[in-house]
């Protein structure tokens, strides 16, 4: 052997032995990914394992940040849910795109999101929210081939708090949409899928096992809502698709947990309500372990988003930092703007909004504030005297963010009295009222959190069933704020509750003269006069509700009902219509269609209409019985012996398909097992031998000493 191939040999084996210690390639970036945005409702960053906070239960979320781009200081843009979540899927700030608040208002039509985006580059786009403050009727849901936005549960009592779901509720319905979204084809489209989990919002209500672990039940919730994170990304792992999917982690705004004396958010943008986790997942252009020491604003999620799916960008307020995660160009140096006008709109105080630099934070207020968060990252010291020109610089940021919001050209909307209105208060006399004192007008938040508190106490304590103890809060709270339409509106709530539904109408009519336009208050003052008996009084209302809005789904069936009762069956019919024209997800104007036909003897139409709610809430009790004892009239006992089986497994408690499932054994002639389940029911509770006797499932029983026995006579 040569001296020449002596060192070929040793440096072929050099290289042998370097190939085996090789780390794995990045996988080569798919033409067109599939793209998953998780966020996490009111999350604050720093309760994260992969932030710091060492007693976090948060596995899951700690590995995504493992296998991606971990962003240090992400910045909302307000620490309210919908227009938080309109920023993230559109680019602009709230000043551009209009919504402002919960409940208020609506997404215009016009604002291009980031479904739409995806959408119209062929992707399969869908949408899972488990808040009501999400609801399409908010019009997020626009670009998104489904919006899933089902929360409702039979037997829920009605809620002083926002209605929501389940994290794990709303995961299995995610990983059964995934079922078929990951179907062959293998050539099928890509999706864009948003996933929303809402458990870490007040109220606290962690399972038990997650609470036991965790150092306060906030934390319990998060450990939760990162459970069910895992089984997304662990589905996603399994199929072996996860690292050909852009995924993106983050939150809409964080919780202040008693800082600056807030309880919980929506009113300050201080760090603790502002700064959220952010986390990028995708292998083909994202290193691993990496953390991303620039400031990422909100309205940056949507382009970035877009350049990593190697789309191009439309007109936002954000940039592409996808070559900033990636480290092949250095971070910008970005501003992020925020706002609250929620203390503005609920209470009339002043407007917060405020700017961060690398080094500060500013907050433009009637006291104006100004923090050095490398010095004080509480956000404590107000250095604002001792730093004018510093102050005024990052309020000349603050302006041109809001001027800049002018070119997209989209208005917020307004909250006019039409005639009708004003002439119904007026003749109610209630347009006139006094208003003084003017109490929190204009005033500095840091001076009425108090009163954003108390409204937070009250609701809580009327949550746990304490009305009285809410009232006497409430009660405190009108002398200080008498305008506010949700303190008096939760006021006669707690007034309904305790049975004195006139002292309820009389404060319902009082928070319309402040605030007239709102829907749920004309819906419950009609439930008020139908309760009464008034029937044409309570039909005013709610038409009145629909003026203000057209889209109220629960007035139109409220309408039909009344109808029904009137005998105008065709008129009954368009308004069931119209409902499920409007809300395709309400599970409610099904059944109740579907009840229509059951009355008038139509059994095929009544279970067709059954099946439709149920496909929109499979866990209906309610829709399963019906259907069961529709298909039971059709002649049809196999198909009705499912239907009340699920309905054993939806309500194991319940003696009402136990009854039926004994009616379907005697049909299907088996008396032994009729018998069986007819012991079981009343073991569950049925106690009426009168409509036993009289049913005439169970005629042929009558002389049977076991039937005979049921009821111990």
């Amino acid at each position: 052997m040569t001296v020449r191939s002596s060192f070929l040999l040793v440096v072929l084996a050099l290289g042998l032995l370097q190939g085996c210690k090789k780390t794995k390639e990045p996988p080569m970036a798919a033409l067109r990914p599939n793209v998953v945005v998780i966020t996490v409702d009111t999350l604050r960053a720093d309760r994260l394992g992969c932030y710091g906070f060492e007693a976090a239960r948060t596995p899951h979320i700690d590995r995504l940040s493992a296998e991606g781009v971990r962003v240090e200081h992400a910045i909302a843009a307000t620490p309210i849910t919908l227009p938080s979540h309109s920023t993230i899927f559109t680019g602009l700030y709230p000043p551009a795109h209009g919504v402002r608040d919960n409940g208020r208002y609506r997404l215009p039509d016009e604002v291009e999101t980031l479904a739409e985006r995806f959408k119209s580059a062929g992707y399969r786009t869908q949408a899972f929210v488990s808040a009501m403050v999400l609801h399409r009727r908010y019009n997020l849901s626009q670009g998104f081939d489904g919006y899933d936005d089902q929360l409702r549960r039979e037997g829920e009592p009605a809620m002083f708090m926002i209605q929501e779901r389940s994290g794990e509720r709303t995961m299995d319905r995610v990983l059964k949409w995934l079922e078929t979204a990951l179907a062959p084809p293998k050539d099928r489209a890509p999706f864009f899928l948003w996933v929303h989990l809402f458990d870490p919002h007040q109220p606290y209500a962690p399972p038990a096992e997650d609470a036991k672990v965790s150092p306060t039940l906030y934390d319990g919730e998060i450990a939760s809502a990162d459970r069910q994170v895992g089984r997304l990304i662990e589905e996603l792992r399994k199929r072996g698709v996860l690292d050909d999917t852009v995924v993106t982690f983050t939150s809409d705004h964080g919780e202040s947990l008693g800082e600056h004396g807030e309880a919980t958010h929506a009113l300050f943008i201080y760090e603790s309500t502002i700064r959220v986790p952010l986390i990028f997942r995708y292998p083909p252009k994202l290193p691993a372990r990496k953390t991303y020491e620039g400031s990422v604003r909100s309205v940056d999620l949507m382009p970035t988003v877009l350049g990593l799916a190697s789309l191009p960008p439309n007109d936002t307020q954000g940039v592409d930092l996808s070559d900033a995660l990636a480290g092949t160009v250095e971070p910008p140096s970005l501003a992020p703007y925020s706002e609250s006008l929620h203390g503005q709109l609920e209470f009339a105080m002043a407007p917060l909004f405020g700017i961060r630099s690398k080094e500060w934070t500013y907050i433009r207020a009637p006291r104006a504030e100004l923090y050095n968060r490398a010095q004080d990252p509480a956000e404590t010291k107000n250095l604002l005297e001792a730093h004018e020109n510093e102050a005024a610089k990052l309020d000349e940021l603050v302006t041109k963010v809001r001027e800049d919001s002018k070119r997209f050209g989209l208005v917020a909307d307004a909250n006019p009295l039409d005639a009708e209105t004003v002439e119904m208060l007026e003749a109610l006399g209630y347009m006139n009222e006094s208003d003084a004192p003017e109490g929190l007008e204009g005033m500095d938040p840091k001076d009425g959190v108090r009163a954003f508190d108390e409204i937070d106490r009250a609701r809580m304590l009327a949550h746990e069933g304490d009305y009285a103890g809410a009232k006497k809060v409430l009660e405190s709270l009108l002398e200080w704020v008498p305008k506010n339409a949700s303190a008096r509106n939760l006021l006669a709530l707690c007034e309904f509750r305790m049975n004195d539904p006139g002292a309820a109408k009389q404060l319902y009519l009082q928070s319309l003269a402040h605030e007239p336009r709102q829907p749920e208050v004309l819906r419950q003052l009609g439930r008020i006069e139908l309760a009464d008996g008034n029937s044409h009084a309570a039909r005013e209302r709610f038409l009145q509700s629909l003026k203000v809005d057209p889209a109220d789904v629960e007035a139109m069936i409220l309408v039909a009902y009344l109808d029904l009762k009137e005998a105008r069956p065709e008129e009954a019919k368009r308004w069931y219509e119209r409902a499920i024209e409007t809300d395709p997800s309400y599970p409610d104007a099904y059944l109740q269609y579907g009840d229509f036909y059951f009355r008038q003897g139509d059994f095929r139409q009544a279970k067709s209409w059954y099946d439709r709610g149920l496909q929109v809430q499979p866990e209906s009790f309610v829709g399963v019985l019906q259907a069961g004892t529709s298909a039971l009239r059709l002649g049809d006992p196999a198909a009705a012996e499912r239907y009340f089986q699920r309905a054993t497994q939806i309500d194991p408690g319940s003696w009402k398909p136990l009854y039926n499932l004994a009616c379907v054994q005697m049909r299907q002639g088996n008396p032994e097992s009729a018998v069986t389940y007819l012991r079981k029911a009343v073991a569950g509770g049925f106690s009426d031998s009168a409509l036993l006797q009289r049913d005439p499932c169970f005629a042929a029983l009558h002389t049977d000493p076991r039937f005979v026995a049921l009821f111990g006579r």
